[in-house]
């Protein structure tokens, strides 16, 4: 029987040995690691002011619409689109809403 797993994309193995590609001298290392740091640390600094963004975004809407409503409503559209089977999923959410009450 075939398991979701196996329509995943696999990760291709290395055919190298990366230590052996890495800087050996010290200082060449060093520029390196500091580089990496910097870009890291650029990116997590992204990430924190879009979630602030984000934080900020929702706040501006909630005397609009019921945002956490709609972002209850984005969560299972996204999985209703990443969903490869659509009439299997249907049938599942059919068989799972059977007998609940609607609002």
């Amino acid at each position: 029987m075939a398991c979701y797993y196996d329509n995943m994309p696999k990760k291709q193995a290395k055919n190298y040995n990366i230590a052996i590609m890495q800087p050996d001298e010290v200082n060449a290392l060093r520029e390196v690691v500091k580089e990496f740091v910097t870009r890291l640390q650029n990116v997590d600094n992204e990430i924190e002011l879009l979630k602030q963004d984000r934080k900020e975004l929702i706040e501006e809407f909630t005397e609009k619409l019921d945002v956490k409503t709609l972002q209850a409503a984005l969560r299972v559209t996204k999985i209703q689109n990443e969903v490869t089977h659509k009439d299997t999923f249907d049938l599942f959410m059919e068989a799972l809403n059977e007998g609940r009450p609607e609002s």
